[in-house]
């Protein structure tokens, strides 16, 4: 059955109304019909299985038939992505997998070194609803349930002042090639930790100074090897890394 994103779906509802960019992928590109049966997800960890019971122009009647909790394809450990905006695919690139992978919320933020300039509230609000519809689509792909939260973006001195208090309970690391010595595996050997903060450079990195204010804020930072890796490979790298050892397979 195909999936489609509903995000308003009562908890006794039993019709749903489709409209908009689901209902022309339903209608005009799967050309699904009267009694085909469907899933659709709320966004928020609830599914419902439903039959279609008409399609016009307008709208797609469902009628509801089944609901599940599928929070049990969640990860059990909440990770927060704060990434340094890329240029480009490479945003989408790095947001696309990260929700593949199960992350709960992504930050863009703006470093020194940030290629891209985001001016004004209008392209700002613009960039994160494009982001955001790329979470959906990609929840929608790896059948996840929940759409991870995309932040408008901030300063890197918001995401630390974000962090540098009331977060004892996360792990907060920053990748960073100038450090030898913290090596990730060592840092996420924790006990009684609910989450963890990840901060991403940028294309062009941290600056030192950016290294030392993370610091201040109680960011870690961690080796990921001998190697200089692409902010996109980073990223993906280090969610993976953390949902074996602590989120979907460890613990």
């Amino acid at each position: 059955m195909k999936r489609f994103f509903v995000e308003h779906i009562g908890e006794k509802e039993k019709i749903v109304l489709m409209t908009g960019r689901e209902l022309h992928h339903l209608r005009d590109v799967l050309r699904l019909k009267k009694s085909d049966k469907v899933i659709l997800f709320d966004g928020k960890g609830r599914e419902f299985i439903g039959i279609i019971e008409a399609v016009s122009k307008d709208e797609a009647r469902i009628v509801i038939e089944k609901k599940f909790d599928a929070s049990n394809k969640e990860s059990r450990f909440e990770i927060t992505l704060a990434q340094g905006i890329a240029r480009g695919e490479k945003m989408d690139i790095i947001i696309q997998k990260a929700t593949e992978l199960g992350v709960s919320r992504i930050i863009p933020f703006v470093a020194s070194r940030v290629v891209p300039k985001l001016s004004g509230g209008e392209y700002i609000a613009k960039k994160t609803k494009r982001w955001q519809r790329i979470a959906l689509e990609a929840a929608k792909q790896c059948r996840r349930d929940v759409v991870p939260q995309i932040e408008e973006s901030m300063s890197f001195a918001e995401v630390l002042s974000r962090y540098s208090h009331g977060a004892e309970k996360y792990i907060k690391i920053i990748p960073w090639e100038g450090e030898e010595k913290n090596k990730l595996k060592d840092i996420l050997n924790v006990e009684d930790s609910s989450g963890c903060v990840v901060l991403i450079g940028p294309e062009g990195g941290f600056s030192g100074d950016e290294v030392v204010e993370a610091k201040k804020a109680g960011f870690l930072p961690v080796t990921l090897g001998p190697r200089i890796l692409r902010t996109e490979t980073a990223a993906i790298s280090i969610v993976a890394i953390i949902q074996y050892e602590l989120g979907d397979i460890g613990k």
